[in-house]
């Protein structure tokens, strides 16, 4: 009879503790300020810049590239990755490797880069929009000067 109790509490201790860790993971994967908005159909990066609502951003004038697009927040680093060469990821690092947990992977952003690169100088200026509040998420720059001959 011991045994048979024993087992049971065992068991209920058990299913009870399963069940509370699921409901944990369940709402820490829902407590995003930002959540997954994947299957929400928004107007491309290139279209928002065209009706003059980016706030706080301006391209570089004679900018040797700027990069623009809509992509899931957990692609951006892939996106970078596929755009520029070795020397402008690394010196982009800014920009992807500090993530925001309030950002759902899935969310949709609107990324904006201009990188100027010449014989002095490498600068670039960025700004991560969510693409369904268009509130910045992430803006910031960078300058990195060049040793001369």
């Amino acid at each position: 009879m011991n045994r048979r109790l024993y087992l049971t509490l065992l068991l209920g201790l058990f299913f009870s503790l399963v069940c509370l860790y699921s409901n944990n993971h369940i709402n820490a994967e829902n407590t995003y300020l930002y959540p997954d908005n994947k299957e929400k159909n928004f107007i491309s990066a290139t279209e928002f810049l065209r009706t003059g609502n980016l706030r706080g951003y301006s391209q570089f004038k004679g900018a040797d590239i700027n990069l623009i697009q809509k992509l899931a927040y957990k692609d951006l680093k892939k996106f970078i990755r596929s755009k520029v060469n070795d020397n402008y990821y690394l010196n982009l690092n800014n920009i992807y490797i500090n993530t925001n947990d309030n950002v759902s992977p899935n969310r949709q952003v609107y990324f904006y880069c201009s990188i100027i690169d010449n014989e002095t100088t490498f600068m670039h200026k960025f700004i991560i929009l969510d693409a369904e509040t268009t509130e910045p998420l992430f803006e910031g720059n960078g300058q990195k000067f060049k040793e001369l001959d």
